[in-house]
């Protein structure tokens, strides 16, 4: 059957084989089938991504894509989110469907091998990450001509509200580490410990004392400069973070990034008389709490620190978010309401205190119940 012009022709090959062709750009495409039918099909299947101006390129896998993209992303977004994206590519997307060609990329795939396996062991925040990354990658896939549509369009993100969610979020609510009245005794007494020629044991142990009264992240407390601090107003005002994140040779440093966490975190903290007390005298420029050359600290330090001290006052390992959940225990103990515990904690809405402290809201609210028995 003769072919209208630009739509090829098909043959019959000496081995059995149909073969249909094209020309493009004075060059010869051609495609193999079993049968008259599926050769031209192919060759339509081809002719349709011309048309609507994919680019036909070879063995283009879902990893190189990302490459693409992500160099991209590099240039847009701050160092650690960067940092985080890379680690959600990495250990999720990657090993899951980063082998197959783009072409291939559909939603009932990203469905099956990635979405709901990830939303059954991971948290409701990292599964939407991991969506995220698969939607916006995906959609640049889309406006460069790699795909016709992104198939994202047709994935449905889980519900926060979903049980396997709840659940999980219950089990870690559950176990949040907080220490009691006695183990912070002892703490602080240990921060405060001193060699006999009255040196400080642990020149920055105050600043877990600090974190104990106000709630803050370990970032944001290891930022803290002393232009932070208005001494007459006894307040401190949190607007940066220190990050971990990588270099271009891929090794972990520290920097300082000029914002914080989420738009609710930067706020301004009235100070109690202990956060006050630990606060360092005498007062210098620069960081509140630092190495001996001026420089904020690392991370990992402070941990070591951390662990230190925890020894020298017989109470088990903890993480530092030991304090910002203790703080914020203490605060519903004493009925504080969770709008008031949500901004003082730089949360982004109330939902997020409240979901992360369920376990501490119910206790308070069982005490409550009791306290009226005991009335009657």
């Amino acid at each position: 059957m003769k072919r209208k012009k630009g739509e090829g022709m098909v043959r019959l090959r000496s081995d059995g084989m149909w073969e249909a062709r094209i020309i493009q750009n004075k060059r010869q495409k051609s495609f193999y089938g079993h049968s008259e039918q599926e050769a031209h099909n192919k060759l339509l299947t081809y002719i349709n991504m011309l048309t609507q101006g994919l680019k036909i390129n070879k063995n283009i896998s879902y990893a190189g894509l990302l490459h693409t993209w992500m160099a991209r992303k590099k240039q847009e977004i701050k160092p650690q989110s960067f940092h985080r994206l890379v680690s959600t590519v990495t250990l999720h997307i990657l090993p899951a469907i980063g082998h197959i060609d783009i072409l291939h990329i559909s939603a009932q795939l990203i469905a099956d091998a990635v979405i709901q396996p990830k939303a059954k062991i991971l948290s409701y925040s990292s599964v939407k990450k991991i969506y995220d990354a698969l939607n916006e990658s995906l959609r640049y896939a889309h406006i460069t001509g790699h795909i016709t549509r992104n198939p994202m369009d047709l994935v449905v993100m889980p519900a926060q509200t979903s049980e396997m969610f709840i659940l999980k979020k219950a089990a870690r609510c559950s176990s949040l580490e907080i220490l009691s009245d006695d183990e912070i005794r002892r703490f602080v007494a240990a921060a405060h410990a001193t060699y006999n020629n009255g040196t400080p044991v642990f020149k920055n142990g105050p600043l877990f004392i600090l974190m104990l009264n106000t709630g803050l992240r370990i970032g944001e407390a290891t930022a803290l400069c002393w232009q932070d601090y208005d001494a007459r107003e006894q307040t401190l005002t949190i607007g940066a973070s220190i990050i971990q994140t990588k270099n271009e040779a891929g090794k972990c440093v520290i920097a300082k990034q000029d914002s914080v966490k989420t738009r609710n975190s930067k706020r301004i903290l009235k100070l109690n008389q202990n956060a006050i007390t630990a606060l360092p005298h005498p007062q210098k420029a620069g960081y509140i709490f630092c190495t001996k050359d001026g420089r904020p600290l690392h991370p990992r330090h402070v941990q070591v620190m951390l662990d230190s001290i925890l020894r020298r006052a017989e109470i088990p390992h903890k993480s530092t978010h030991v304090f910002r959940h203790t703080f914020a225990s203490r605060l519903f103990e004493k009925g504080v309401d969770v709008r008031i515990v949500s901004e003082l904690l730089g949360h982004t809405n109330v939902s997020t205190t409240y979901n992360t402290y369920i376990t501490l809201n119910k206790k308070q609210k069982a005490r409550a119940m009791i306290a009226i028995e005991d009335m009657y």
